[in-house]
């Protein structure tokens, strides 16, 4: 996808001092998240609010306007994006409550080899991962990858890192999470769209960094589970769980014993995808508008889809096991306080997003583009990738870059605008390495060196960003 819009800019307007200082503008509003977050260890929140306000202030704008195109955005992102994070967190707590992922893995896990059990724990983690964000998904199977690495004689990596390649495939391509929907929130794609896409990325994604990427990674890198994270994964949250209820809250909070089918458990998590899909698949032929195309167009409308998901989780991960009201609503409850760091930092970079459209910074960036030929696939992927390795959080990566690259998907095709919107998702994914929280994570309870978790997380997280975005470029070939 060539840069055409920017060529066209580019002949019809020359460059201006101005030009110049909004870009100056970009890179002061860059450096300053990066300070903010990597060297005083400022909240996201907080420095992307900062920086918000430092665009707008340094490009000319009043106070009240720069004020208020910050608010503007965190409403409009809140409003979209958000709800869709908190629904998705409330199907994914009620998968891991009710026992859902111990019944994938447990059918999985029977049903394959040993020698084939990495590759059946990247589906694993990439089906387990679709409505959950990495961190919890990582937690809620870490139990199992230690049962079995324990049962099977196997290293851990062999197990482990499988698992981390599935959730971060997933997580970065696929919505509903975070990332893509930012991403095609600020290009203006279809998410049913992005979303078939997407799997078709992250299949080949998946398959390179997890069985392959692990077959050469696991003996040349010594890991060994610390006995505190034994110990504190002994037994999943399932198995604590008893059936009495007994106890007030803490009763209430527990999962019932029965576990659901597999069938009901895979089901609803693809329910919300499948939804989505048949309105994109709706929207790509021509049909007349009757009383299918309203239905599947309302119900495939994201918000709907997930909240379709979410009534029928209460039935199938709820009620049909034998769990009472309480069980549920505790359930619900805890869904909402993990994501609320995320929903903050969600919402601030929506208000940065804004804070660049209102300043025409959209301008500029496109007379660059256009100067440095590059295609806005590119340009996207390399803005995003930047960000991830001076800030860490692939997630802040593709706020920040979707707030640069997004006012330039105007006018853009729909395959191009999904592709595009891959594109951030796939940058934001380049060399995670000690400046991310969710590195540490994983050195600790692999029990690896800083050196080893740099030759198994960094390298592996390289390879799903240049791996996605070869695959995207084939696409953009072909479609």
């Amino acid at each position: 996808m060539a840069s055409s819009a920017a060529a066209v800019l580019s002949a019809a307007q020359p460059w201006t001092a101005q030009d110049t200082w909004l870009l100056v503008v970009v890179g002061v509003s860059i450096a300053l998240v990066v300070l903010l977050i990597s060297w005083l260890k400022i909240h996201a929140f907080l420095a992307l609010m900062v920086s918000s306000l430092a665009v707008s202030l340094l490009a000319g704008q009043p106070a009240e306007k720069a004020v208020g195109s910050f608010t503007t955005g965190v409403g409009r992102i809140t409003g979209s994006v958000g709800v869709l994070i908190l629904l998705g967190a409330v199907l994914g707590r009620m998968l891991a409550d009710s026992g859902g992922i111990d019944r994938i893995v447990d059918t999985l896990t029977h049903a394959v080899r040993p020698e084939w059990l990495p590759w059946a724990m990247t589906l694993v983690a990439a089906l387990v991962g679709l409505p959950m964000f990495f961190e919890v998904g990582f937690i809620m199977l870490m139990p199992l990858v230690l049962q079995l690495a324990k049962e099977l004689h196997y290293p851990v990596l062999r197990v482990g890192m499988p698992v981390v390649a599935g959730l971060a495939t997933v997580h970065a391509l696929v919505p509903p999470h975070p990332g893509p929907l930012i991403a095609i929130q600020a290009v203006h794609a279809s998410i049913g769209l992005t979303m078939l896409f997407g799997l078709l990325v992250a299949v080949p994604c998946a398959i390179v960094v997890g069985p392959l990427f692990t077959a050469y990674i696991w003996p040349r890198v010594p890991a060994h589970v610390p006995d505190s994270v034994e110990a504190a994964f002994t037994t999943t949250p399932h198995d604590k769980s008893d059936d009495t209820g007994a106890g007030g809250t803490e009763g209430a909070e527990r999962a019932p014993r029965r576990l659901p089918s597999l069938p009901a458990t895979l089901g609803t998590i693809l329910l919300p995808i499948v939804l989505m899909a048949l309105k994109a698949i709706f929207d790509s032929i021509p049909m007349s508008h009757g009383t299918l195309y309203t239905a599947v167009e309302f119900l495939g409308t994201p918000m709907i889809a997930l909240l379709v998901a979410v009534f029928v989780s209460l039935v199938t991960f709820g009620y049909a096991l034998g769990a009472d009201r309480r069980h549920i609503q505790a359930s619900m409850a805890k869904s909402f306080a993990p994501v609320a760091g995320v929903l903050v930092i969600v919402a601030a970079g929506g208000g940065y997003s804004q804070a660049l459209q209102d300043t025409g910074v959209d301008r500029a960036v496109t007379l660059a583009a256009s100067h440095l030929h590059l295609s806005l696939l590119l340009l996207a992927w390399l803005i995003a990738a930047l960000m991830r390795v001076v800030v860490g959080s692939g997630t802040i990566a593709t706020i920040t870059a979707a707030g640069i690259v997004g006012p330039l998907a105007n006018g853009l095709a729909p395959t191009q605008a999904a592709l595009l919107a891959l594109a951030l998702g796939s940058g934001s994914t380049f060399m995670g390495h000690v400046n991310d929280a969710s590195f540490w994570m994983v050195k600790e309870y692999f029990g690896m060196s800083v050196s080893g978790t740099l030759k198994t997380w960094t390298v592996s997280h390289t390879l799903l960003s240049l791996t996605s975005l070869g695959c995207i470029m084939l696409l953009n070939a072909v479609v």
